[in-house]
Parts: structure tokens; C-alpha cells; sequence
């Protein structure tokens, strides 16, 4: 980002904005490695038996179910509609 801003005309040290009024310090980013997504006050996940469970997010089970079958590399369940109900902009399903 540095190379671009002096590319723009910035110089160290320089504040940015029209008036060169504005921040001087760089924002600091924390890079995360283990590539895994924690929201900031969220709690850890805990292992469960090969499921994912969080207090703060729960999956769908729908989504659950479809994650650990690629985490497995088994294959996926076949979902077949049993019923809907309901009116078109509030419709009901049902699968197993």
C-alpha cells in the first residue's frame, strides 16, 4: 500500500487528505494464519465428535450435514420433498 500512496504523491510522514490533516500512523492489520474465522467476543468452537458446535452461530443442519460429508469425502444424503404448505411468498417444506 505504501509503494502506491508515494506512486499518488504521499511522503512519510505526511498526513492524508486534501489538506494533509488527516491520519499519519499506518492502520495495523492483524493477518490471521491458521485461516480459521473468529469474530471479535465470539467464543471458541469446541469439537464435538466431528461436528462444529458454537454457542454464539449455530449451522443449519442442512449445512452441518453437507460440511462434514466433504470433510469425510463421503457421499452427500439425497433430500427428497415430502410436503409443502403454505402460501407462495411463505412456503413451508418439508424434506427427508
Amino acid at each position: 500500500g505504501e509503494f502506491l500512496m508515494r506512486k499518488m504523491g504521499w511522503r512519510t510522514g505526511e498526513g492524508l487528505g486534501r489538506n494533509r490533516e488527516g491520519t499519519v500512523e499506518p492502520i495495523v492489520i492483524d493477518f490471521k494464519v491458521d485461516r480459521k474465522l473468529v469474530a471479535e467476543g465470539e467464543k471458541p468452537q469446541k469439537q464435538t465428535g466431528g461436528l462444529v458446535v458454537t454457542k454464539d452461530l449455530m449451522k443449519h443442519p442442512v449445512s452441518a450435514l453437507i460440511e462434514l460429508c466433504n470433510k469425510k469425502r463421503i457421499v452427500q444424503p439425497d433430500f427428497v420433498m415430502v410436503n409443502h404448505s403454505g402460501p407462495d411468498h411463505r412456503k413451508s417444506f418439508l424434506f427427508k
